[in-house]
């Protein structure tokens, strides 16, 4: 090792920073499509969101046995 060179300190090149993340697959040229997207995506969450009722049901089925929880699914399945 007579003649190594010293090794070159690399720094890996920084991205911009627009003060804004940006996610993949959403443009944000165009601030209607976006609130269009935002608006789509709460409607389509609020069809998926449980009830008070079903909430208190699935506590109590994850509260009872593991036998209790077969019963109740066998009895789903029928």
């Amino acid at each position: 090792m007579q003649h190594a060179q010293p090794i070159q300190h690399w720094e890996p090149e920084k991205p911009e920073d627009h003060g804004q993340l940006e996610l993949p697959g959403i443009a944000l040229d165009k601030s209607d499509e976006l609130l269009e997207s935002l608006a789509e995506l709460e409607e389509a969450l609020e069809k998926v969101e449980l009830s008070g009722e079903e909430v208190e049901l699935l506590r109590r089925f994850r509260r009872t046995s593991a036998e209790n929880r077969r019963m109740i699914l066998q009895i789903l399945g029928s």
